[in-house]
């Protein structure tokens, strides 16, 4: 329930603290609104090694 973005720029104000917390847990819920209509999808992960979270984190801007 916590808003990152919208209309393609950060939502000011944005406090990573709560996202970084619910990152943590063991399900992850992410929702995306892209204004096309409704759907869903299960995505299973496996590789969230310290490498792997380490390259993709220099991404960031």
């Amino acid at each position: 329930g916590i808003d990152v973005a919208k209309n393609g720029m950060a939502v000011p104000g944005y406090d990573e603290t709560p996202v970084a917390r619910h990152m943590k847990g063991s399900d992850i819920d992410i929702e995306v609104d892209v204004g096309v209509g409704k759907s869903q999808a299960t995505v299973w992960t496996c590789d969230l090694t310290y490498d792997y979270i380490r390259i993709n984190a220099d991404y960031r801007s």
